[in-house]
């Protein structure tokens, strides 16, 4: 089998058109075009025939580009291949039995690798021999399996090195009536087709987990008069006729045009048809690159309640290291740190969710652009290891619980906003897909509604605007009135679902704007007293009081709180301080705040020595409220213990 090196062939695709053939295909949305070489093969694409008597067959398209019909002939190259076969890249081949193994070859330009013995790679693979199932497997062009099978989508990969295997849930719904057929076409490029002939485009990028093509509509009807359908990888495809065994080659340019289809050979209808998925590859496969991190020094804790109302930290330390806090008594303040085990080099804020099992989920961006997760059972007082989210963003995620389901949010270097959900069933979450945005900042905030979760973000001409996330899609992006916002934004949630949104101006006055029912009117309101230095914290108490937080220019954490639950009118700022001693400390780090539901809330920052002081508020008892400012809550709490890592 011959394996030339990749060249790039001096040719140009004209006449690419519109394939509305009758009988044959449909593609969506093309029209007559030009299109520049955008495609790299070798000399010739490896293409398998398994024959019924279970002989393998090698010819070889010296055309895979262009689809001319020039072969260098055919031969038998083996024998005893039953069940499904599939060939992937640089000569690899396989072999799915009736009973599940699954086998490995490789093909090499001078004959069989390891002369020809099989290595059993896999078992239990059973019914992708099945006639209703043989389609539903595929290999693509880096030789990563994507496998639909009780109705999802996933995918599979293969280390051989180590010989493990790894596998992740990336889509649902895959049923019988919605797809019949899948076929890898380029690196984490598949197609997939329906049982009504509409042929779909996905490309996943296993490094990012990110979806870069979800289910684009490239082909309207006529797919379904091919039994099967194989790629040489650069979206070049072999299609082979159910009717009259033709092999039609068929060549996608993107933006929904096509050149093709060219009767390329003929075989026998009952013949498995394969390619070697990587003998042609696209120029730019469009895959997306790591951002640079900037260095966010001394990022706030992020707070968050566990079960038995214990609140649980979540900080990235000066060393890098993702360090966990659990509150241990009723205490507040008696906090135990640990590292999160694993990757142990991260930048910016974590965000931390309860899930609807009681179980803790954290992520964390590192500074590769890549965001790490790891989830603590109900009850465990230690962490797996941190493993691997995608994203690759220039900013933290922030994670938020909507409807018992965890949803992940982060902006790109582009700008736009993704979005990874967790599938409800399994609790895995799927990869990440793109929403409709462009221009925003990393600065993002997110606040879980009854009927959806709002996004808040600041763009890169600093404007806020927001939209709202539910049921997988979202809303068109409301701009809020008002320009040069340099910070992430603070929100509630109101009872009446519209926000409560807190900001500091470059001059370093905190203000606030109630969202209303046709939107922002634009109209700050200042809450005077202090000048801010940092990012504010809000959260609403059980009480439905607004609390916030932020850190002023003397270095000192200082809170308010409106004078009754849904008033326009808040309390004077007053520094955050131990009711009970008065003893204040400086901070390094912005505020954090969460509500706490044994009542009011609990606020959190470090010092420049990595020691964290948390305070939980109390509304002032009747002897003390006057003295307190008239019912304002009140604070106690201090220094936890500093960590001994």
């Amino acid at each position: 089998m011959r394996q030339g090196s990749f060249v790039r062939r001096p040719v140009t695709l004209c006449c690419a058109f519109t394939i509305a053939l009758t009988g044959v295909v449909s593609a969506t949305g093309a029209t007559q075009a030009t299109a520049a070489d955008t495609i790299t093969c070798r000399a010739s694409a490896g293409v398998f025939y398994t024959l019924p008597d279970t002989h393998l067959d090698l010819d070889r398209h010296n055309e895979p580009e262009t689809g001319a019909t020039s072969w260098t002939g055919r031969t038998t190259i083996g024998n005893t291949w039953s069940g499904k076969t599939l060939a992937g890249p640089d000569g690899r081949m396989y072999s799915i039995l009736d009973n599940g193994d699954v086998l490995r070859q490789r093909r090499l330009p001078t004959g069989w690798e390891n002369g020809g013995v099989s290595q059993k790679i896999a078992t239990g693979w059973r019914g992708t021999t099945l006639p209703e199932y043989r389609n539903r497997i595929t290999v693509d062009a880096t030789g990563d399996f994507y496998w639909s099978h009780d109705n999802i989508l996933a995918w599979v990969h293969y280390d051989e090195t180590t010989k493990v295997w790894t596998d992740r849930l990336i889509d649902t719904g895959w049923t019988l009536t919605k797809y019949d057929l899948i076929v890898g076409a380029g690196a984490g490029v598949f197609y997939a087709r329906t049982p009504a002939g509409d042929l779909y485009r996905f490309q996943y990028d296993p490094a990012s987990q990110r979806w870069i093509e979800y289910a684009r509509l490239v082909g309207s009807g006529g797919w379904q008069n091919f039994s099967q359908v194989a790629s040489a990888g650069g979206d070049v495809l072999y299609a082979l006729d159910k009717n009259n065994g033709q092999i039609k080659w068929y060549r996608y340019l993107g933006g929904g045009s096509w050149t093709g289809p060219k009767v390329v050979g003929t075989i026998g209808t009952d013949y498995q048809l394969s390619v070697t998925t990587d003998d042609c590859k696209l120029v730019d496969a469009g895959l997306p690159a790591r951002p640079a991190v900037p260095a966010r020094p001394s990022p706030a804790t992020f707070l968050t309640e566990g079960t038995e109302s214990k609140i649980q930290h979540f900080y990235v330390d000066d060393f890098g290291r993702l360090i966990h806090g659990r509150q241990r008594t009723d205490d507040v303040a008696i906090v135990e740190f640990a590292v999160v085990p694993g990757y142990q080099e991260f930048s910016g804020v974590p965000t931390a969710v309860r899930a609807a099992d009681n179980s803790l989920q954290v992520t964390a961006l590192g500074q590769d652009s890549e965001t790490r997760v790891s989830s603590q059972t109900a009850g465990a007082t230690s962490w797996p290891a941190l493993a691997g989210f995608g994203g690759w963003t220039p900013g933290p995620a922030r994670l938020v619980l909507w409807d018992s389901v965890s949803y992940a949010f982060a902006v790109d270097a582009a700008g736009k906003l993704w979005v990874r959900p967790q599938d409800p069933a399994s609790k895995q979450f799927l990869p990440w897909r793109a929403l409709g945005s462009t221009g925003l900042s990393s600065d993002l905030t997110v606040v879980p509604q009854a009927d959806g979760i709002d996004v808040f973000a600041r763009t890169t001409s600093g404007l806020y605007t927001k939209a709202t996330y539910a049921n997988g899609a979202l809303s068109a992006w409301i701009t809020v009135p008002g320009t040069g916002w340099a910070t992430a934004a603070a929100a509630v949630a109101n009872p009446d679902k519209n926000l409560q949104v807190f900001a500091v101006q470059p001059d370093g006055k905190v203000v606030t704007q109630r969202e209303l029912s046709g939107g922002f009117t634009g109209a700050w309101s200042p809450l005077t007293g202090i000048t801010a230095t940092g990012v504010p914290a809000a959260a609403m108490d059980p009480g439905g009081t607004v609390h916030v937080a932020v850190k002023a220019n003397d270095g000192y954490i200082y809170v308010t709180e409106q004078v009754a639950p849904g008033s326009a009118t808040y309390r004077d700022w007053q520094r955050l301080a131990d009711a009970r001693t008065g003893a204040a400390y400086q901070s390094v780090t912005d505020a954090a705040l969460t509500a706490h539901s044994t009542g009011g809330v609990v606020a959190a920052f470090r010092d420049a020595d990595g020691v964290s002081y948390v305070y939980s508020s109390a509304v002032a008892p009747a002897l003390t409220a006057r003295a307190a400012g008239g019912g304002r809550s009140v604070f106690t709490g201090g220094p936890a213990p500093k960590p001994k890592f």
